[in-house]
């Protein structure tokens, strides 16, 4: 898991010198990558740069979105990117886990945030009974 070079507000790294650094990331990795895309990073990328990647990097095929509005995002990757995204995750503690689940994410990124709560929710919505992953869960 990775984000986007950073260095500061105004120090940002443009797509030519990010391609070439993942590019040397993924030559040396034995794994699938997942490229955080987070406000943090004070980096943007774009949703066309999210698409190329694993066209022409296929260890970076699972992304975690953290930005506004991410809920139209994963849709939108996977549409853009087709088979070549393997996992849109839905991002920020899973406060809009339920948006992004149905907007194509995958999985979400809680940090260590209740995943024993969440995972029934993912079992669910996977499965397709969004009505039963809406649902609080009561132990």
């Amino acid at each position: 898991m990775l984000m986007p070079p950073y260095h500061g507000v105004s120090l940002n790294a443009d797509a030519p010198s990010m391609l070439d650094r993942l590019g040397r990331i993924a030559d040396a990795a034995k794994i699938s990558i997942l490229v955080v895309n987070a406000l943090l990073s004070g980096v943007t990328l774009t949703m066309s740069f999210l698409v190329r990647l694993p066209r022409e990097m296929p260890r970076f095929s699972y992304f975690n979105v953290e930005v506004p509005f991410a809920a139209a995002k994963p849709r939108t990757l996977t549409d853009a990117g087709g088979e070549a995204i393997l996992g849109p995750f839905d991002g920020e503690e899973a406060i809009a886990m339920m948006p992004d689940l149905d907007a194509g994410a995958s999985a979400t990124m809680p940090g260590a945030l209740l995943p024993d709560l969440l995972r029934p929710v993912i079992d669910h919505h996977t499965r397709g009974r969004r009505r039963e992953a809406a649902l609080p869960v009561v132990n």
